[in-house]
């Protein structure tokens, strides 16, 4: 738009503003008397006063040329039909001084208006997804907003918070409101408070539904926010969506069950204490995954018959599968805890604590064994993970010091992954995509992993590159589940250990019965030299077992 000059007692300036920011008259006038004015004032006619023009965006630099006496001043003069609105919150934005939450409010107010998203984001060169973002900053408590306007938040963690309800919000406040926020509390917070997650279900309506994040739009967070899950604030539609999901599957699958369902590893869809589901017009009897088992069946009998709904991770994508399987199931009176790869299994510390892997103990010296083994460890996983961080680390110092295997290419670990059919030898496939255009940059479009010669010390620099990011919950326990073991055996650990599973299993009993005898020898003055010499044929020595009366 063409630029006049206008009379300056011919400008009449409101101050009523919703928007921007007050400043400082004298420091702005200063400015314009050294550099000249800029930006033209935005102005209409008077409606009011014929021969006048009113201020739209530009009231700050109107009253600064007034105070250093101008006769006359710039002015861009829109149409009487021109959203003064608009115009101004325009202004602003493209200036760069106004806050996003006063961004935010006006966005909403034009939708109130009538306006869609999609015309206010091509008005204002925005994405869609942008305006949504924005007008979710509305959703802030007084005290986030606060948060925010002082700093102690930035603006990707006040689009992230505003998605939760006030309740949340408040705790959020109460643990981090005195304090400047990093990015890390902030995603913590987040994953510790968001359900209903939509990776699985996710269709084209959640693409554009309000009721949902769009935490996951490429763009709008840095890397450290994007890894958060998108989720739905709409729990009606959120159960309807698994519901259907599920019925979809169970359509497709041979055979008959009773109307029975057991959910495992599931998100809550359902409302608490829910003891059916309705799919379509059947209804069916929710089986509780922690007090019974199961396993799959053919039979043709319905009776005592569920589907299983699960989630199955698969090694390959990386990512969690819905599976459906038809399963026989019997209540158990006692469990422990189920897992991805785990059916319910009944309580049994023996077993959670690994002791019936010593070979030659009786039944009687298990129970003594097992308890002294809890009053060092207090939980299996704490044992456990003990084991697993001593094997790794034996198995690095092992892999670092030691000669490659032949035809062992650490590289291509790094980079690939592995074959994984019955019939392979387990050698690269392809390049991981999420390394092929980096590979590509380095080798040429055409090269492959067999065109690079690597020198020992650049072999030797990888396999520690590896090392660093290997993790113990990678690594395998005796009692896993045969999936868990597939799985294990498909990670960086397994490609980096270069064990077979006999090996491995061998290292880990005789780590195992290391730390058993070591909790066992704090309970008495004289040590054991270890436990496997501490067992006879009839089991525990009477020491080990507590029958001395030493204690």
């Amino acid at each position: 738009m063409e630029t006049t000059k206008v009379s300056v007692g011919k400008i009449i300036s409101s101050t009523d503003r919703k928007y921007g920011g007050e400043g400082n008259i004298d420091t702005l006038a200063q400015s314009i008397k050294e550099h000249g004015l800029i930006h033209p004032l935005a102005v209409k006619e008077s409606t009011e006063k014929p021969g006048y023009y009113r201020v739209i965006a530009g009231r700050r630099r109107y009253e600064a040329v007034k105070s250093l006496g101008w006769k006359t001043v710039d002015v861009i003069v829109h149409d009487k039909k021109a959203n003064e609105e608009s115009i101004a919150l325009a202004e602003n934005v493209n200036r760069e001084d106004m806050h996003p939450l006063d961004e935010a409010e006006t966005f909403k107010r034009q939708m109130e208006s009538g306006k869609s998203v999609e015309e206010i984001a091509k008005y204002y060169s925005r994405s869609t997804a942008g305006i949504h973002h924005r007008i979710r900053l509305t959703n802030l408590t007084d005290d986030i907003k606060a948060m925010f306007r002082d700093g102690k938040i930035n603006l990707a963690a006040a689009a992230l918070i505003s998605s939760l309800p006030p309740a949340d919000q408040d705790k959020f406040f109460k643990k981090h409101g005195e304090k400047k926020v990093d990015k890390w509390e902030v995603c913590n917070f987040m994953r510790s408070v968001q359900k209903q997650s939509l990776k699985i279900i996710a269709d084209k309506k959640c693409e554009k539904c309000k009721d949902r994040t769009h935490n996951t739009t490429p763009g709008l967070f840095e890397d450290d926010y994007s890894t958060l899950e998108d989720v739905c604030f709409n729990s009606e539609c959120y159960e309807k969506k698994w519901c259907a999901l599920i019925g979809g599957l169970i359509a497709k699958q041979t055979g008959e069950t009773e109307n029975n369902i057991i959910l495992e590893r599931l998100p809550d869809f359902l409302p608490k204490k829910s003891k059916t589901m309705k799919i379509g017009d059947q209804e069916y009897t929710l089986i509780s995954s922690g007090g019974h088992s199961w396993k799959e069946t053919n039979k043709k009998s319905k009776a005592k018959t569920a589907w299983l709904v699960s989630l199955e991770w698969n090694y390959k994508s990386g990512a969690d599968n819905l599976k459906i399987s038809r399963v026989t199931f019997e209540k158990q009176e006692k469990v422990s805890y189920t897992s991805s790869h785990y059916q319910s299994i009944q309580e049994d510390p023996i077993k959670a604590y690994m002791v019936d892997q010593i070979p030659g103990i009786t039944e009687e010296d298990k129970k003594a064994v097992v308890e002294k083994v809890k009053a060092k460890y207090h939980s299996p996983w704490a044992l456990r993970n003990e084991i697993k961080e001593y094997i790794l680390g034996q198995i690095i110092i092992e892999r670092l010091t030691k000669e490659k295997k032949p035809e062992y290419n650490p590289l291509s670990d790094y980079v690939v992954y592995k074959a994984s059919g019955e019939d392979d030898e387990g050698t690269p496939q392809e390049i991981d995509p999420d390394y092929k255009e980096l590979f590509a940059a380095a080798f040429g479009d055409k090269a492959t992993l067999a065109d690079i010669q690597a020198s020992p010390d650049i072999q030797k620099l990888f396999m520690f590159l590896i090392a660093v990011e290997l993790r113990t919950n990678e690594m395998p326990d005796l009692n896993d589940a045969e999936d868990d073991w597939t799985r294990a055996e498909h990670s960086m650990f397994w490609q980096f250990a270069q064990m077979t599973r006999e090996e491995y299993t061998e290292l880990y009993k005789t780590i195992h019965d290391i730390k058993v005898s070591e909790a066992l020898s704090a309970e008495h003055k004289e040590e054991p030299e270890g436990l496997p010499d501490d067992i006879d044929e009839n089991g525990l020595t009477e020491e080990l077992s507590g029958d001395t009366g030493d204690e």
